[in-house]
């Protein structure tokens, strides 16, 4: 299997972005994961670590301590969206996989999900993200998958790609300016152990890293 890049650790170009604490709270455990409901940070790579136009696979362990709101434990901006989201879908209380279309008010927002009521609180929970590119004349490209605790739980097609090469990957939330402080859809809770690969891990090898 080839090598991932481990975006937790110390050392591994992940910088703590400030919040606001009257809304997010917590802090990060250095060399462990981001934690905590009461979180005053989250963490962005230096510079863009997924390429959403090209084949990727994202992996972590995270943890819900509330359901009350949509909440993304990982994703990748746009000036407008995001280029993938993976968190907490509160309208069916399951995890997903969600990217999107455009980069404007008329975007879709393809998502690969579980079944409803399969994102338990308080539960450390582990979900893999594929993506294969789009390739004219190919229908088995353009394929979303999510993983949960090494199952496969949903499946998607988004055949318009976005990307923006200006903007970090961020652990905790979400910004759409790399100079951004506030981050939205925050995660109330913890995200540990991520991962990026540069390929479309098989279904085998997203299994296995369960």
């Amino acid at each position: 299997m080839g090598a991932g890049r481990v975006l937790d650790r110390p050392g591994n170009r992940l910088r703590p972005v400030p919040t606001d604490p009257q809304r997010h709270g917590s802090t990060f455990p250095p060399g462990s994961s981001l934690a905590g409901a009461t979180r005053t940070t989250t963490l962005e790579s230096d510079h863009t670590a997924v390429d959403t136009l090209a084949d990727y696979t994202v992996s972590a362990w995270m943890k819900l301590d509330s359901a009350d709101n949509p909440a993304t434990a990982i994703c990748e901006g746009t000036s407008q969206h995001q280029a993938f989201y993976l968190g907490y879908d509160r309208g069916n209380q399951g995890w997903m996989f969600q990217t999107t279309t455009t980069n404007d008010e008329n975007s879709d927002f393809p998502t690969a999900e579980g079944d409803n009521n399969t994102g338990p609180v308080n539960t450390w929970t582990h979900l893999v993200a594929t993506y294969k590119a789009p390739v004219a004349g190919d229908s088995t490209t353009g394929v979303m998958a999510l993983y949960q605790n090494g199952t496969l739980m949903g499946t998607a097609a988004n055949l318009s790609p976005q990307y923006d090469s200006s903007l970090p990957l961020t652990v905790g939330g979400c910004v759409n300016s790399a100079a951004a402080t506030t981050p939205y859809m925050v995660f109330p809770g913890s995200v540990a152990d991520v991962h990026v690969y540069p390929r479309k891990l098989s279904s085998t090898e997203a299994i296995a890293l369960h």
